[in-house]
C-alpha cells in the first residue's frame, strides 16, 4: 500500500492563513487606488469648477515650453506672460521669436522679469530694457521674486535687499509707464514684498484659488499645467485674473 503524505495540521493553518493575507493585501491596495482615482477625480473637478468661476485666465510661458501656435492659444486665453530677463545677465532663448510672433495673434502679452538678490537693481533695470526694449507688451511688466540659497527670510540683510526691490520696481514703472505686478508665493509676499512694496499689485503663486484680498490681482493655480498643441502637451504656467471682466479692462488700462 502506498503510503500518504501527511502534512502536520499547523502547516495547512498557516498557508491558509498566508493565501487569506495575500488577498486581503490585494483588496486593499485595489481599495485604496480606486479611492485615491475618485478623490483626484473629485478634486479635478473642483478644481475646474472654480477656475470656470473666473472669466480672464491666462498662461505664462518660457524657453521650455516650446513652439506656440498664439493663434490657436488665445482661442482658450484672454492674456500670455513671456518669461524675459532674469538678472543682470540671463535672456530667454525664445523671448524675442516668442514675442514677434505674439503680435499677430487676438491675445493681451506682457512680459516677465526674474528677480535677482546678487545683482543690483540698475544693472538689472539695464538689462531688461536693453533685451526688451520697447516690446514690453501692453501688461503690467511682472517681476518674480523667490527665496533662494542663503536669501530668505532668516537673513538679516534681508531689508537691504527689500529696498533693491522696490528701485527696481520704481525704475520699470517710470520707464515703461504701465504698471509692474510682483510674482511670489504668499510667504514671500507677506515677509519681503509687503514691507517694501505695501500699495503694489501682487500676483500669487501656490495653486489656492480662493480666499485672496483685491490686492492680489493674479493667481497661479497650476505652475506644471500644459496646453495641447497639435498633438502635443507643451508646459505652461497657469493663472486666472482675480476679478470681472471689467475689472481686467480696467487693470490693463
Amino acid at each position: 500500500m502506498k503510503r500518504r503524505d501527511y502534512q502536520p495540521i499547523y502547516d495547512n493553518t498557516f498557508r491558509r492563513r498566508h493565501r487569506y493575507r495575500r488577498w486581503f493585501i490585494v483588496l486593499a491596495i485595489l481599495l485604496i487606488t480606486i479611492g485615491g482615482g475618485w478623490g483626484w477625480f473629485r478634486w479635478d473637478a473642483h478644481q475646474r469648477a472654480q477656475v470656470a468661476s473666473y472669466p480672464v485666465r491666462g498662461v505664462t510661458v518660457n524657453q521650455d515650453s516650446g513652439y506656440l501656435d498664439f493663434q490657436q492659444l488665445a482661442k482658450s486665453e484672454t492674456f500670455v506672460y513671456l518669461q524675459a530677463t532674469s538678472g543682470a545677465t540671463y535672456t530667454d532663448d525664445d523671448f524675442s521669436d516668442n514675442y514677434s510672433r505674439s503680435q499677430g495673434a487676438d491675445i493681451q502679452v506682457g512680459v516677465a522679469h526674474t528677480f535677482s538678490f546678487t545683482t543690483s537693481a540698475q544693472r538689472q533695470f539695464t538689462h531688461f530694457k536693453s533685451t526688451v526694449k520697447r516690446n514690453s507688451g501692453t501688461l503690467p511688466i511682472m517681476v518674480a521674486v523667490s527665496y533662494y540659497g542663503k536669501y530668505n527670510s532668516s537673513n538679516t540683510e534681508m531689508a537691504t535687499q527689500g529696498q533693491k526691490l522696490k528701485t527696481l520696481v520704481e525704475l520699470l514703472s517710470s520707464y515703461y509707464h504701465q504698471g509692474v505686478v510682483v510674482f511670489a508665493s504668499k510667504s514671500v509676499l507677506t515677509q519681503f514684498v509687503k514691507p517694501v512694496l505695501p500699495d503694489q499689485d501682487y500676483w500669487t503663486a501656490g495653486g489656492k484659488l480662493s480666499g485672496h484680498s483685491q490686492q492680489v490681482r493674479l493667481i497661479e493655480y497650476d505652475a506644471n499645467g500644459t496646453v495641447t498643441q497639435n498633438g502635443q502637451d507643451l508646459p505652461v504656467a497657469k493663472s486666472v485674473f482675480n476679478g470681472t471682466r471689467r475689472d481686467w479692462h480696467t487693470f490693463t488700462k
